[in-house]
């Protein structure tokens, strides 16, 4: 089995807690989502710690005329530069509720899906 890692479960873009108030977490595929999702999310240049961290997505789907292109290049990069991902299996498509973002984690049998809008992700699911 592969060792994503382990983090904090986001939700909604703020920590989630258990029942009991604890920080919830999150591993496996699941975690290589909400990596990708998270840094679709943040902008560019945003964090002075890593400049290079985050993307232009947002600013894109917000513009007047969000150019499919330029969104869908974005998304497959975004996937391809985390080493998780099996390269082979990214693919990015638009449809009338936004933009879809595919891909299978190295080791997983798993297809994620990540849909994203001028807000951001909308919805993240799981082939299996």
């Amino acid at each position: 089995m592969t060792d994503y890692g382990t983090d904090v479960r986001l939700l909604a873009g703020d920590v989630a807690v258990t029942p009991t108030g604890a920080l919830a977490q999150i591993d496996g595929p699941a975690l290589v989502a909400q990596d990708i999702a998270e840094e679709a999310t943040t902008p560019l240049g945003s964090l002075p710690w890593d400049p290079q961290a985050g993307s232009n997505l947002l600013q894109w789907l917000n513009s007047p005329y969000p150019r499919d292109e330029e969104v869908l290049a974005e998304l497959r990069r975004l996937a391809a530069k985390d080493p998780r991902v099996d390269a082979r299996t990214i693919d990015a498509r638009s449809d009338r509720d936004g933009y879809v973002l595919s891909f299978r984690p190295l080791g997983s049998v798993s297809l994620r899906e990540l849909r994203f809008d001028g807000d951001g992700v909308v919805a993240e699911a799981s082939d299996g």
